[in-house]
């Protein structure tokens, strides 16, 4: 297979490879940084595999897993709460068509991949690989060098814990786009009142800042206080911001630029009925990577 032959094969399945990644690890850097060692492997078969995608996916999939180990190291040394680096969409552009999978779509979230954290790296790759990607167990079995019955269990258990801590019925694109605006306005006209009657009672707000610049160390939980909080980052802020109504991870979001460049990003987890969560990610290293809107 010519240097050609595998780059031209690696970018077909380049964009599957990445949302495998992507998920695993919850970062943009650390896939791409998988995706490259994974091309360098290929690049070594001197002939092309009869499933380019499954040998692809597997060797992915077990660079994620050695990148997990110390990935988990890192994360206990965190400074405050964890999010994933998010994936900033520069328009709302339409979602995928009503027959696509709900569950790939689902596995995007923010909300998604930090429940995803919870797992152990095996129980993650299983579940992902079986519920989101749709492979049988037999396949599971082969990435992960393990039995079938060994992948039913870490499947089952992944499954329980999810579904023990998955969010409330979620909103519509709908009522999530009308939350957003809502929220924004509440929030620029400093709002209380306002915006507390858009928030779930037990609605809880995350900041991640990874010791990089001024964030809650620890979730601020409950009406009251996230609305105060909110309120409070607000009426400090200093000079001009810009805002945009982005995709996040594909749910309504917004991102602000201040007049030093530095970015921030916001996105809501909600019910029909108000906001459960608040993710603000405000780390530049997670932000690095994300464009100016045009």
């Amino acid at each position: 297979m010519s240097p050609e032959q595998a780059s031209e094969v690696f970018q077909r399945e380049r964009a599957h490879l990445f949302a495998v990644a992507y998920r695993m690890l919850g970062s943009t850097a650390e896939a791409e940084d998988v995706l490259q060692d994974a091309f360098l492997r290929f690049m070594d078969y001197e002939e092309a595999p009869d499933s380019a995608r499954a040998f692809l996916t597997t060797v992915v999939v077990r660079l994620c897993l050695d990148q997990l180990k110390s990935a988990r190291t890192r994360r206990e040394s965190y400074v405050g709460p964890w999010l994933p680096e998010p994936l900033v969409s520069a328009e709302i552009e339409p979602l995928p068509p009503p027959d696509a999978r709900a569950e790939l779509a689902e596995s995007l979230s923010i909300a998604f991949l930090v429940l995803l954290e919870r797992l152990s790296p095996l129980e993650r790759a299983a579940f992902l690989l079986r519920e989101v990607f749709d492979e049988p167990f037999a396949e599971v079995a082969r990435v992960l060098d393990t039995t079938e019955a060994a992948c039913r269990q870490l499947v089952s258990r992944a499954r329980a814990h999810i579904d023990a801590n998955k969010p409330r019925h979620a909103a519509s694109e709908e009522k999530k786009q009308a939350l957003l605006a809502a929220f924004v306005q509440a929030c620029a006209s400093h709002d209380a009142a306002a915006l507390g009657d858009l928030l779930a009672a037990d609605a809880v707000c995350r900041t991640d800042g990874g010791g990089k610049v001024h964030a809650a160390l620890k979730p601020i939980v409950g009406r009251d206080r996230v609305t105060r909080f909110i309120l409070g980052v607000i009426s400090k802020a200093e000079g001009p911001v810009t805002s945009r109504v982005v995709r996040i991870n594909g749910d309504p979001g917004m991102l602000f630029t201040d007049e030093r460049g530095n970015r921030y990003a916001l996105v809501l987890t909600a019910s029909e009925e108000a906001i459960d969560a608040v993710w603000f990610i405000v780390n530049p290293d997670k932000l690095a990577h994300v464009r100016e809107p045009s």
